[in-house]
């Protein structure tokens, strides 16, 4: 059925059709067929119609004849003060740790806070370090819309292993492109040290304060995709613990500091991906080759309107309370998931329960090709899941899967491991 909208001005009950809303994943309900995913990493159906009516009573608070000049204006390229500071007192009292409010910078989600960064400050055929495995969109961008060479860094259980960072850093950034004041960077580390997708690992702050001596020596710049530091489930009750962001050890009082971390922020995960909001902590050298930039100067901020509303949401403490519903809810259904694969799946296949983010990385035996897992539980079973090849710059993990336990309810994270299971003894039978 199309969408509906209350004619405005109007006293009656009566509505008319506008248009059929669309989305990325309409794939799931397609031809009648319903496909059940643990690929999307997005908040839940229940979720977003929380977050729409957060969104709306926000709306209405903001909405006033004196706000509407400067609300639909262009905003000031960082995002308007008042907005920024509303949202470093929020992210202060959640990551426990200060935020300066002249280091945000308000984009319109990570993915463009990205692609600012990607394409501004670096020259095709810079070399970018990467996690293995790592966010495989980010992969994508990286090499294809950027032009970058990806060299893959092995990880553990403690995230990137840092002596091997150093090792290949040694060996790849021998010739160094030429510095220039917008390109002052050697090379790029794209990296998730916080609940880490795909694995959910959390970077040590022992291997922090090293990565950061190491970004230091060999000027390279690490972007930070931070988008799923506040979903922490560490601890049995609320207030659960956020780790220490990497940005948080590049201090500015250190001798040797230059700037070299960027944490990129989003209300995606936190709210709902359809707000196109985000925001990065910057330091000052590279907010000086933003705000120099014909594409930031061109439009000013990246989202000043959905800003504002958000700004009034956190104001009203309604953000907040979300967010906590939200960690609850999330540490529900990824117990749910975890309880499900040990009941269901064979004891050969293998993983590590995250203390937060959306994923769970799930190791099979090698002989099985989750190429060929996905196919059936698809096609067979209705079930969707991300394989674990698409996460590696080498092609690695095909024995591997990522598992959301975000997109969906408890009752259906069970079936569709169910399902799992069910492909799995097609292709890996026990006895």
């Amino acid at each position: 059925m199309p969408l509906t909208l209350f004619t405005a001005g109007s006293n009656s009950a009566s509505k008319h059709p506008i248009f059929k809303m669309t989305t990325l994943f309409d794939y799931l309900t397609k031809d009648g067929r319903k496909v059940h995913s643990l690929r999307v990493g997005a908040p839940s159906e229940h979720l977003r119609m929380k977050c729409g009516e957060l969104i709306h009573k926000a709306t209405l608070a903001l909405h006033t004849p004196e706000n509407y000049p400067q609300l639909f204006q262009y905003g000031p390229h960082s995002g308007s003060l008042a907005a920024k500071s509303e949202l470093t007192k929020f992210l202060t009292e959640e990551y426990g740790d200060t935020v300066n409010c002249d280091d945000i910078w308000f984009t319109a989600g990570a993915s463009q806070g990205l692609a600012c960064i990607g394409s501004l400050l670096f020259q095709p055929k810079t070399v970018a370090f990467v996690e293995e495995p790592t966010y495989f969109l980010a992969l994508k961008a990286l090499s294809d819309d950027f032009g970058m060479n990806l060299v893959g860094v092995p990880t553990d259980q403690d995230g990137l292993i840092v002596d091997e960072l150093e090792k290949l850093m040694a060996e790849h950034l021998q010739t160094l492109p030429v510095i220039t004041e917008r390109n002052p960077f050697s090379g790029l580390l794209y990296c998730i040290p916080t609940f880490n997708n795909p694995t959910g690992s959390v970077l040590s702050v022992t291997r922090c304060k090293q990565l950061i001596k190491l970004l230091r020596k060999y000027n390279v710049l690490a972007f930070c995709d931070d988008v799923y530091n506040l979903l922490s489930y560490d601890g049995e009750k609320p207030t659960f613990k956020v780790p220490p962001r990497l940005f948080s050890f590049d201090n500015k009082a250190d001798p040797d500091y230059k700037g070299n971390v960027i944490s990129n922020g989003t209300f995606s995960k936190l709210l709902g991906p359809g707000l196109r909001l985000g925001w990065m902590e910057v330091p000052e050298h590279v907010r000086k080759i933003l705000r120099t930039s014909g594409y930031v100067t061109s439009g000013g901020c990246f989202n000043h309107y959905t800003s504002c509303v958000v700004t009034m949401a956190i104001q009203m403490g309604l953000v907040k309370e979300h967010v906590a519903y939200a960690r609850e809810l999330y540490k529900s259904q990824l117990n749910t998931l975890c309880s499900a694969m040990d009941k269901y799946f064979p004891r050969a296949i293998k993983y590590t329960k995250p203390q937060g983010g959306y994923f769970v990385w799930v190791v099979l035996p090698p002989e099985i090709d989750c190429d060929k897992l996905y196919d059936i539980c698809f096609n067979k079973y209705a079930v969707d899941f991300n394989k674990g090849s698409r996460c590696s710059c080498k092609g690695q993990y095909k024995n591997c899967m990522r598992l959301s336990f975000a997109f969906l309810d408890s009752p259906t994270l069970e079936h569709c491991v169910k399902q799992i299971a069910l492909a799995i003894e097609e292709i890996f039978p026990s006895n």
